[in-house]
């Protein structure tokens, strides 16, 4: 049970890192890099409007101008699914709304 926890606990941790939200923000003359690394990660949403992001950039409502956006990350035995309506998932993935 211990190393079920602990496993639990370190996917948690790999899906929420590597993520960078800027809700409502205007980004102008940036770098944004995604360089996440994921392994035998896990990340889950359900629910109207779930969204379900794995080492990903998701910039929401945002004017990205003048900006550099690269995208290098690696992921190996992810998974990634978000269920409901207007659900979204995003693997290593930079999602801009």
């Amino acid at each position: 049970m211990k190393k079920v926890s602990i496993a639990a606990a370190s996917l948690i941790f790999l899906a929420a890192s590597g993520t960078i939200y800027a809700e409502g923000s205007k980004i102008e003359k940036s770098t944004i890099i995604n360089s996440s690394a994921n392994t035998n990660a896990v990340n889950a949403a359900i629910g109207d409007g779930a969204s379900a992001n794995t080492g990903s950039v998701s910039i929401k409502g945002s004017e990205v101008s003048k900006s550099t956006i690269i995208n290098s990350s690696a992921n190996t035995n992810t998974v990634n699914a978000a269920i409901g309506d207007g659900a979204s998932a995003n693997t290593g993935s930079i999602d801009i709304k």
